[in-house]
């Protein structure tokens, strides 16, 4: 393999993934099998013969990494065809760490599944994917997880799945979730805006995204995405209703005054 690259941002689903192959004399059936693996998983793709190289390409779909489930991974997907092809030592190395995280955002690679009630699923976004012949690879992930996981278990239960494939942990950086109880004032007061406005209960959530409560010392995210519509965080064309937006500024203003006094 030449070379194999998906991603921008390490908060992103991947939604285009391309691969560099060596063109080799099997060529044409590696075409077929590629079409048909595009079709039998409902995805788009191509792939071209261009300058005694062989292309493959893949689309997904783009997601916050915060629920890879809500995408597809256009370099899982890509990796999961490139492992049944007969590559060199180290890009068949390469893909097949990759291809692993087929169907496993949950921690189950490096042995690290956790939920709480409080915060749910730990989960794992594959977000940045780069290699090439010379230069070898890198793969980076975006983990979020529980505020009651042990991220120092974590780390070295990583850092060991990784030895055991001869791979190690770079550019390690944590920023640690933030929490604030149910019974809290702050919560109490913005349930109490939210249902005045919408006459809905205001049922709490925990999600893995990270906003704007992080530059806060006591604080949590607070709309704008209301129940019933889908959520196109990080996706094509994201956007929102011109209704939404009005009735948010309102409880905004309201949250804001009740907070105040």
């Amino acid at each position: 393999m030449l070379s194999f690259q998906s991603g921008l941002r390490y908060n992103m689903v991947p939604d285009f993934a391309e691969a560099h192959l060596t063109v080799q004399n099997d060529a044409d059936k590696i075409a077929e099998n590629y079409e048909a693996y595009l079709a039998n998983k409902g995805l788009e793709g191509k792939v071209t013969k261009q300058e005694g190289k062989l292309v493959l390409t893949l689309v997904g779909m783009s997601a916050h990494g915060a629920e890879p489930r809500n995408g597809k991974n256009a370099g899982i997907f890509l990796a999961q065809f490139l492992k049944d092809v007969e590559l060199d030592v180290a890009g068949k190395k390469y893909i097949e760490t990759i291809a692993q995280f087929y169907n496993k955002d949950r921690g189950e690679v490096f042995d690290i599944v956790f939920e709480d009630e409080d915060s749910g699923e730990l989960t794992i976004n594959v977000g940045v994917m780069s290699y090439t012949k010379d230069k070898g690879g890198r793969i980076g992930c975006n983990m979020r997880y529980p505020v009651t996981f042990n991220i120092d278990l974590g780390k070295r239960r990583i850092e060991a799945k990784l030895k055991e494939s001869d791979l190690q942990l770079e550019n390690f950086t944590d920023s640690k979730p933030t929490y604030v109880k149910k019974d809290d004032p702050l919560i109490k007061t913005l349930q109490k805006v939210y249902e005045e406005h919408t006459g809905e209960k205001a049922e709490l959530l925990a999600i893995g995204g990270g906003t704007y409560a992080r530059a806060l010392e006591h604080g949590v995210a607070f709309g704008a995405l209301f129940p019933g519509r889908e959520d196109v965080m990080h996706q094509k064309d994201e956007y929102a209703y011109v209704d939404d937006l009005l009735k948010a500024t309102a409880i905004y203003a309201q949250a804001i005054y009740e907070l105040a006094k």
